[in-house]
């Protein structure tokens, strides 16, 4: 819990040290700070952790017959930077202010921050004037002022604001909702109020939207679309509220909600004649009432998450189809249905922070899939292990998850996937459900479907005039001369294979018709590509359009690949050799790096071979191993360290902070 009290004697080395890592110019020194304590027109607010350790601080000047407060620094500790404490600072010293009567505050921030600039703007600051060669240095400054709200209690905030805030649409909403967003800490408030007052959200990261949606434009419309702006994921989001507005947009998902509902509708739900019967139900954060339905209902919410969806369903000749999804405002739950609206509610608040698993305060969550199970995981237990580590060194809190719990992932701020990724299993299913709640991926979605098909990876290396071996797309219609002119031996792969399955050798035009004709049975197209024997194949791992690590992964014995999928289950792989990244050939880096860049900005394994010195790329992997004592041989921690503070800064950006943290040092 932190705490924001006044500033005494035992914080001030802990401030100088927040200063200096804060500021490289204009840094307030020990005596500055041991005055702002003794001195009226000073007030030094600072956020202090359960220790009463300072984590930042707030100084506040307040001259006599000025007519407003100023604000003239904020800063946080380097560990606990992103976390809102810079928020609660703020929402401190405009109480403060407010305390003092004064109806405005003031702050200077520099003109060459537009970070900072767009912090204090979120929180309803706007410019006033340019204040040339204000700084040290001779930086301009651009002075900005906020006019506060009466209706501030006038009192410090002895808690952190609540993170979750339920936005209405109409006075006689609130009732209802009143006694459950007390005891859940949820701040409920109009949505006039959330649409012209930004700064009686400060702090929140989390907004329940319960006004009406369906209209474009609409005021709904814009709480949804000011959260995006301001950095607080909304539900429903503006995904879903674009998405659900017009049936062509969601029409696709109707016959997979359709397929839910096979054999499961009682017989007795609804009597016809006709086959006319319609049924709506009503879904409150992805939960049904009806037992039949809560597969349905389930799926539906992560398709387009929403307080309340409402499914129409008509009965026809062949059963039970879904007609139309369409989201609801609080006003259409009725008072016997809202007990359970209530219920849902608590549980979907309660899974947002879910506070049963946190070891301590961090400033972010990382979710980090895992199979226990897995015969060949991308990252061994040690090295999850390691990646823990990294996270907790960069002040985020890791934690291992499983594929039965995908409801938890909305409690987190990112996903790390460390485990073997394909379109048509789970993984894919939690990588688009954490880009829909707007959480940092990897793998991302679209990796995936990139790198999971070779017909797509050689369209992109081609595109992009990288070198490839010499391939060909079969098909049934083109079997006989899709390999004409290629010198056998050829070797065919299935575009989904991973880790060498789906590849077979052919050394003549006889076993290439027989094996190619087999692989047909499971896939339209199949590749044909020229054999190019090395002793070795490169792994550059890529993450972020940067190299990471390098690998020289030797043949298995007696093989021609890497990894020998034997009769009997076993497998065998071949020796390896870590490389210094600096000592690779500058050739075989850069075109790993263009290769993954064809793929998007994830984390991949770029495999080279390198023919008469020059590289030629097989295959970018996303979803590549790191493991301990391999990948990360050379490197060590740098190497997860490197790939945590990837998930950091995608962190930041996702909740509108950027690279560097407006809200994190400030001199204003």
């Amino acid at each position: 819990m932190i705490q924001i009290r006044t500033a005494n004697k035992a914080d001030l080395a802990t401030l100088r040290a927040i200063e200096a890592h804060s500021f490289k110019s204009d840094q307030l020194s020990g005596r500055s700070f041991a005055e702002a304590i003794k001195l009226d027109h000073h007030v030094l607010l600072v956020a202090a952790n359960e220790e009463d350790r300072a984590l930042g601080y707030a100084l506040l000047h307040f001259r006599a017959r000025a007519g407003h407060g100023r604000l003239y620094s904020i800063a946080v500790d380097d560990n606990s930077r992103g976390s809102g404490i810079g928020r609660d600072l703020l929402a401190a010293a405009e109480a403060e202010t407010a305390r003092r009567k004064l109806p405005r505050l003031r702050l200077e921030v520099r003109r060459d921050d537009p970070i900072t600039q767009a912090f204090y703007q979120r929180h309803g600051y706007g410019a006033r004037k340019i204040m040339t060669g204000y700084y040290e240095d001779g930086g301009d400054a651009i002075q900005m002022e906020k006019s506060l709200s009466a209706t501030a209690d006038g009192t410090l905030p002895g808690v952190r604001h609540p993170s979750i805030v339920m936005v209405v649409g109409r006075a006689q909403d609130r009732k209802p909702l009143e006694e459950t967003a007390k005891s859940l800490n949820v701040r409920l408030i109009s949505a006039a109020d959330y649409l012209t007052r930004p700064e009686i959200a400060a702090g929140a990261r989390q907004v329940i939207n319960l006004c009406p949606v369906e209209d474009y434009l609409s005021q709904g419309y814009y709480v949804s679309l000011l959260a995006e702006a301001r950095a607080q994921r909304a539900i429903p989001n503006m995904d879903t509220v674009t998405g659900l507005a017009w049936k062509k947009l969601y029409k696709n998902y109707l016959g997979e909600l359709t397929a839910l509902l096979k054999d499961r509708v009682p017989a007795d739900l609804a009597a016809s004649d006709r086959g006319q019967a319609k049924i709506a139900i009503e879904i409150y954060f992805g939960q049904a009432e009806a037992e039949w339905a809560r597969r349905m209902a389930a799926r539906a919410y992560r398709l387009f998450p929403a307080p309340v969806l409402e499914v129409m369903m008509s009965r026809h000749r062949q059963g039970w189809e879904v007609d139309y999804i369409w989201p609801l405002s609080i006003a259409s739950v009725s008072a016997t249905d809202m007990p359970r609206f209530l219920a849902c509610l608590g549980d979907y608040c309660h899974s947002r922070r879910n506070p049963g698993f946190r070891r301590r305060r961090s400033a972010f969550d990382l979710a980090i899939l895992v199979n226990p199970k897995e015969a060949f995981p991308p990252s061994t237990e040690q090295a999850i292990r390691n990646f823990i580590r990294a996270a907790d060194r960069q002040n985020i809190q890791a934690e291992v998850i499983g594929r039965k719990e995908l409801g938890r992932l909305s409690s987190f701020d990112a996903l790390f996937i460390r485990e073997t990724t394909n379109i048509d299993n789970h993984t894919f299913t939690f990588a688009r459900m954490a880009e829909a709640e707007g959480m940092p991926v990897i793998d991302d979605s679209v990796s995936i479907l990139r790198c999971s098909n070779k017909v797509y990876l050689r369209e992109a290396m081609a595109r992009a005039h990288i070198a490839t071996p010499k391939t060909a797309m079969v098909t049934k219609s083109t079997l006989k001369d899709a390999v004409a002119g290629m010198p056998f031996p050829v070797v065919l792969k299935i575009p989904d294979g991973s880790f060498s399955r789906g590849v077979v050798k052919v050394k003549d035009q006889h076993e290439y018709a027989e094996q190619a004709a087999k692989m047909l049975e499971d896939s339209s197209i199949i590749l044909a590509q020229e054999f190019l024997p090395t002793e070795f194949d490169w792994r550059i791992g890529v993450l972020d359009g940067k190299a990471l690590f390098a690998c020289k992964y030797a043949m298995a014995r007696g093989h021609w690949q890497i990894y020998n999928h034997k009769s009997t289950g076993k497998t065998d792989s071949g020796g390896f050799e870590t490389c210094d990244i600096a000592n690779v050939p500058e050739r075989i880096v850069s075109t790993a790096v263009r290769a993954s860049l064809q793929m998007g900005r994830g984390l991949y394994g770029v495999d080279l071979k390198e023919i008469d010195g020059s590289p030629v790329i097989i295959e970018v992997n996303d979803n590549p191993n790191i493991d301990n004592g391999i990948e990360d041989k050379v490197a060590g921690e740098v190497l997860y360290d490197a790939v945590i503070s990837v998930f950091r800064e995608r962190i930041l950006v996702s909740r509108g902070l950027g690279a560097q943290v407006g809200e994190n040092a400030a001199r204003t």
